[in-house]
This record gives structure tokens, C-alpha cells and sequence, in this order.
């Protein structure tokens, strides 16, 4: 009888279990597909420094400089880091949500997250008090959920202690590319036009060195140009990934109702979206 009795109990818990990961495919979709979207930031192909290299590098052409190679860009290195950093954060949850949603939550390098973001002015990024605090309880919730035991039963208090500060990371990453990135490329766009306009405009030039420039101009033009749209495709991604976490937040004492699960399905599905547009640039 007994052992008719651990066969069933067996039996009964396979059963909670098969269940359960059927019920949360729909977070782990949403989640690896995130984590996948938010690794783009690794192929931008451009920084604050390499911002402040190029208008320092032109400025040296133009005034025929070449004894003196140094550009002091330390500022925006470190605002660099501090882009990463908030990258980092943000990876890491998703990270940790998608393998709280498949049961494989595993051992993970914490060490980082215990390095703590300060405030102040770095470069062209500000670190206010908000994002610090923001940074500060991602890494916690993230401590813990690879030290404390999680598993699936607490991917409830996970989503729910992370949606505000991640939203707040998320929006920071995003203003800092989409604008601040961004806007440094249009300053360029406008930077290399009014050269380019003094090359054409110099009569001391033969025809032919005239087209050359225009031709190198209309070049660098679209290089720039197809960087801003790289940008523009990572922060739509962004704000689908922070759309789709509000979602989860809002529904996530109700994750067996079948319109929460299409829900995030088609979340999952937008975000793959945007993905292909990004590996079509």
C-alpha cells in the first residue's frame, strides 16, 4: 500500500510540475526573447568615446596636427562604463527571468553587481538619484535570486520587487542612446556638412577633387545615418521590452489565464520582430 502510495505521490508531483512549466512558457518566451534583444547593445559599434576620438581627430586634420596624438576622452570612457554598467543590470534580470521561467536557474558571477553606481556628471551622462537607487535594488533582487533559492514559485515576488527600477534602467539606457548617442551623431552630421561645404567651396580645388569630396561626404553621411537607425531600432526594442514587463507586472498573479498568456506571447513576438529589422541594418 505504501508503495502504491509513493508512486502516486510521484505521480501527482510530475504532474504539478509538467504544469507548471506549461503555464510559464509564455514568461520564458517573453524573457529569453528580451534577453536576445537587449544583447544588441554589445553591436552598436559606437560609444561617447568614440564620439569625442572622431571630433578630436577631425579638429587635428583640419588644423594639420599630428605632433600631439592624445585626446583626453577619459570622461567619456567612463560614461561608457556607466552604460555598460546599466546594460549589465538589466541583462542580468532578464537573464535570471528567463531561467526562473524554465526551472534552470543555475550558479552566476554576482561579484559585479556589488560594485555600486554613484551620482554625478560623467562625461555627457548624469547619474541622479533615481537611477542609483534603481541600479542599487536590480542588483539585490538579482543577489538574491542566485544565493536565496529561487525557483518558479517565486518568480511572482521577482517580476514584482524589479518592474519599477527596471523600467527606470531601461528608460536611462534607452535616453542615453536614443538621445544622447544620437543627438552626438547629428552634431557630427551637421559638423562634417560644413566642412565638406568649405572643401566644395574652395577654388584652389580641381573639379575632380570637388567630386571627390562630395562623393567621400555622401558616404560618411549614410555610415552615420545608418548608425542613427541601428539606435532608433534598439530603443523601439526597448521600449517593447518595458511595455511587455508592465504587462507581466500588471497580470502576474493571474499567469494561467489563457489572455495573459497570449499576451505575452505577442509581446515575445514583437520584440523578435524588431529583432530582424536590427539584422537587417
Amino acid at each position: 500500500m505504501i508503495k502504491y502510495l509513493k508512486i502516486y505521490s510521484l505521480a501527482f508531483l510530475f504532474i504539478i510540475s509538467a504544469s507548471s512549466c506549461a503555464n510559464l512558457k509564455h514568461v520564458n518566451a517573453y524573457a529569453s526573447e528580451s534577453l536576445e534583444a537587449i544583447q544588441y547593445f554589445e553591436t552598436l559599434n559606437y560609444s561617447f568615446q568614440q564620439a569625442c576620438l572622431d571630433k578630436c581627430v577631425e579638429k587635428k586634420i583640419i588644423n594639420l596636427e599630428f605632433r600631439n596624438v592624445n585626446c583626453p576622452c577619459e570622461a567619456e570612457k567612463e560614461a561608457d562604463s556607466i552604460s555598460l554598467k546599466i546594460y549589465s543590470s538589466i541583462y542580468g534580470y532578464f537573464d535570471g527571468l528567463s531561467k526562473l521561467s524554465d526551472n534552470a536557474l543555475t550558479s552566476y558571477k554576482t561579484d559585479a553587481l556589488t560594485n555600486a553606481l554613484s551620482e554625478g556628471q560623467f562625461g555627457s551622462v548624469l547619474i541622479e538619484t533615481e537611477q542609483v537607487e534603481s541600479y542599487s535594488k536590480i542588483s539585490k533582487i538579482l543577489i538574491d535570486a542566485f544565493t536565496n533559492s529561487y525557483r518558479k514559485r517565486k518568480i511572482k515576488t521577482y517580476v514584482k520587487n524589479a518592474n519599477t527600477p527596471l523600467k527606470t534602467l531601461i528608460s536611462f539606457l534607452d535616453f542615453n542612446i536614443s538621445e544622447n548617442l544620437n543627438g552626438k551623431l547629428k552634431v557630427k552630421k551637421e559638423r562634417i556638412k560644413s566642412d565638406y561645404l568649405d572643401l566644395v567651396n574652395d577654388s584652389s580645388l580641381s573639379s575632380f577633387e570637388q567630386r571627390n569630396a562630395i562623393k567621400e561626404y555622401y558616404n560618411t553621411l549614410q555610415n552615420i545615418e545608418q548608425q542613427q537607425a541601428i539606435f532608433l531600432a534598439y530603443s523601439t526594442t526597448l521600449s517593447v521590452i518595458s511595455d511587455g514587463h508592465q504587462q507581466l507586472y500588471d497580470d502576474i498573479e493571474n499567469l494561467t489565464v489563457k489572455e495573459i498568456q497570449q499576451h505575452l506571447f505577442q509581446s515575445a513576438s514583437e520584440i523578435k520582430s524588431v529583432i530582424s529589422e536590427l539584422k537587417k541594418i
